[in-house]
């Protein structure tokens, strides 16, 4: 089997995977989750003109007809909620709050700090424009606006619109169970005492944070060791369970206890890859059966940490709903220089991006550091100077 690139197998991944099915939450849950259809305004919001600020409610054409401070007689007050309203009349002015409703007929709102009360009176020494300071109906939204596009995520911001159109459920699309088991004879469960060649499974706690950050829900399938009937046991309970998505590190060279690929086929996966033109990580596999994807990574973190970002989270991402599961790539000015011991694949890095006024600079990240990156130094090159352009993939949605 050929080995494919990397964007290859991340288009062969997302093809061959569809949105979950929907399901109804409340708003208070709704945050993040993916809107499954398209979410419209079924009213104008605000369904009535508004006040923009504490002042006095005025008819534009009594100002537009003064040069010069005149009084305006004060005639009443509306409060924030007041539903009754006094009526506006030529040389009147109402007191208003900063979101009360206006009554048929105002069309502007002078606030307090540009005008003078004398008694009953109102002195207006400057004149803003015309209608300024009152939010029409339908200044947010109009009716039928849309809110939320299909496919894409439902952010704080949209709760609002959302509650004050009278929408109290969103349809979303269902997160995606992610498997997770981790394959090696040395492996300990977490509180165990290793011995001298043992130690305690890290890829378990580390594929878990990455799926919660993925916004997938993970599902820790244990540990397996290097036997031929247990992995494939371990694979076909997972393939009987509730996860969409099955992940395995380790298991993956060409070693005598690398069994996954034999696992596979005992259990008659084809894998639609079974290598990729990538390092590190070159040694994966990504399948399907039961209609669930099935994703084999190597052992070592690093390469796990980076072919999660590749290649699992796309799954995720197109599980979940997302009308663009793999992002573009960027540019970004390197900051440090990069050596590699070999060349001829494309290769990966963790890396770290920072901002600098309108210049945005990228360098490897360091031992211990979090990366927020990923560059892709193409295959022909072994060396890269600062000062270039290189290619990378943000690491957030």
């Amino acid at each position: 089997m050929a080995e494919p690139t990397l964007l290859a197998a991340q288009e062969l991944i997302v093809q061959a995977l569809s949105p979950l099915p929907t399901e109804e939450l409340p708003l208070t849950e709704a945050v993040g989750r993916i809107a499954a259809r398209a979410i419209t305004a079924p009213a104008a919001v605000p369904a009535f003109p508004r006040s923009a600020m504490d002042g006095y409610l005025v008819l534009s054409a009594d100002l537009s007809r003064s040069r010069k401070p005149v009084p305006f007689q004060v005639i009443g007050e509306i409060s924030a909620g007041a539903t009754s309203f006094p009526k506006l009349t030529p040389g009147s002015a109402i007191r208003i709050m900063t979101g009360s409703a206006a009554p048929p007929g105002a069309s502007q709102v002078v606030p307090f700090e540009l005008c003078r009360l004398a008694g009953e009176q109102v002195f207006i020494d400057l004149v803003p424009n015309r209608g300024a300071f009152l939010r029409p109906k339908g200044a947010d939204l109009k009716k039928g606006q849309t809110i939320i596009r299909q496919g894409r995520p439902i952010a704080p911001e949209h709760l609002p619109l959302l509650a004050e159109s009278g929408i109290n459920t969103v349809t979303v699309v269902r997160q995606p169970a992610v498997g997770i088991t981790c394959t090696g004879s040395e492996l300990l469960a977490l509180g165990a005492a290793p011995q001298t060649g043992q130690i305690i499974s890290g890829n378990r706690f580390l594929l878990d944070g990455l799926t919660r950050q993925a916004r997938a829900l993970p599902l820790d399938l244990g540990l397996v060791a290097d036997k031929l009937a247990d992995i494939a046991g371990k694979l076909d309970a997972a393939l009987a369970g509730p996860a969409d998505i099955i992940l395995t590190t380790g298991g993956m060279g060409p070693g005598k206890y690398d069994l996954l690929p034999r696992a596979f086929s005992h259990l008659g996966i084809t894998p639609l890859y079974g290598a990729l033109a990538v390092r590190p990580g070159r040694s994966t596999m990504f399948g399907l059966a039961k209609g669930k994807a099935i994703f084999a990574l190597p052992g070592p973190p690093p390469a796990v940490f980076l072919l999660f970002h590749e290649l699992v989270a796309p799954a995720i991402r197109r599980l979940r709903g997302l009308a663009t599961p793999l992002p573009p790539l960027h540019k970004a000015i390197l900051a440090e220089p990069i050596r590699l011991k070999k060349r001829g694949l494309l290769n990966l890095k963790g890396a770290v991006t920072t901002l600098k006024e309108t210049t945005l600079t990228i360098r490897p990240s360091r031992s211990l550091e979090p990366a927020d990156a990923i560059i892709h130094i193409p295959a022909h090159r072994r060396q890269l100077q600062p000062g270039e352009r290189v290619s990378f993939r943000p690491l957030s949605e």
